[in-house]
């Protein structure tokens, strides 16, 4: 079961940032970022202190957007499931891109872009069968 922790409008590619903590690991962020060209989901520990941005997925370019479409707000949701661990960005309640911290696996469409090298992390597709997991709770 998934939990709405922030729930917002979007225009895609007006420049936008928001991000919600996890409902029970304090340390656990995860944020959303449209800088007005690209939108991207970060995996936040906040116990590591040098760089605490442990993870990132792409979520859309801006350029492959319908130009007509841009002017529509979308409704943008994070929510985590019920112990925390998962963090998830719906943007008209469909999951665009997941971060397991339990597991270290960050999913979306694409797996763009590659963990950086020596990280702990790796990239999953966002398959049907997940989208319903994390929807449904099958």
């Amino acid at each position: 079961m998934l939990y709405s922790v922030l729930d917002d409008q979007l225009l895609i590619g007006t420049p936008y940032r928001t991000g919600a903590h996890s409902t029970t690991q304090e340390h656990l962020v995860v944020m959303f970022e449209d800088d007005g060209e690209t939108g991207y989901f970060y995996a936040m520990d906040l116990h590591q202190k040098a760089n605490p941005v442990v993870d990132s997925l792409f979520v859309y370019a801006v350029s492959d957007v319908e130009k007509n479409s841009l002017k529509e707000p979308r409704r943008l949701q994070i929510c985590w499931d019920e112990a925390g661990y998962k963090g998830v960005l719906l943007i008209n309640d469909y999951p665009h891109a997941v971060f397991d911290f339990r597991h270290f696996i960050g999913y979306n469409r694409t797996k763009f872009p590659e963990p950086e090298l020596g990280s702990m992390w790796q990239h999953k597709e966002a398959t049907a069968e997940l989208v319903d997991q994390w929807l449904l709770g099958k």
